[in-house]
């Protein structure tokens, strides 16, 4: 049975769902791509299609399934500086404090975007369930239909 398994990479994770539940434990992200080189990033990941996934709490032997859309915010660490930015120093940053009723995620978000649609708000209105926030080595995918306000403090 073991030819079957898809090969992963397991991320230390902490998640907070909808309910208040918050957990720590880990995701099993795919060890490859199809949108490019390499393992699957969490992003990418959060952002697909399937609506379950499978979690191994800390301290626990067997793994329980999630549902995506009961998350509000899985933070994971990275081991790259926030992966892509070195490779795209063009790529517009805005510093935003991402609040989900009492769940406040604060940093900046890469705004890939055509020009003249690269306001915060139009990062927002894309398609995708998860908005990605950097905060040092951290990345905070937070649910966008959980998100209450976004604020963009000003640069001092």
């Amino acid at each position: 049975m073991s030819e079957l398994r898809v090969p992963t990479l397991a991320m230390d994770t902490e998640i907070v769902c909808a309910d208040g539940t918050w957990f720590v434990g880990r995701i099993f992200l795919p060890a490859a791509s199809s949108h490019h080189a390499g393992a699957m990033r969490p992003d990418e990941w959060m952002n697909d299609s399937t609506p379950f996934f499978p979690f191994l709490p800390a301290n626990a032997s067997s793994a329980v399934i999630l549902n995506k859309s009961e998350v509000v915010v899985l933070s994971v660490v990275v081991e790259r500086a926030a992966e892509g930015e070195e490779d795209q120093p063009d790529v517009p940053r805005r510093r935003v404090q991402v609040e989900c009723r009492e769940r406040v995620v604060a940093g900046t978000v890469s705004i890939d975007m055509p020009e003249g649609h690269q306001r915060v708000l139009d990062y927002l209105n894309r398609p995708d369930p998860f908005l990605t926030v950097h905060d040092g080595d951290r990345e905070h995918l937070v649910r966008k239909t959980r998100i209450t306000r976004v604020l963009e403090p000003r640069e001092g």
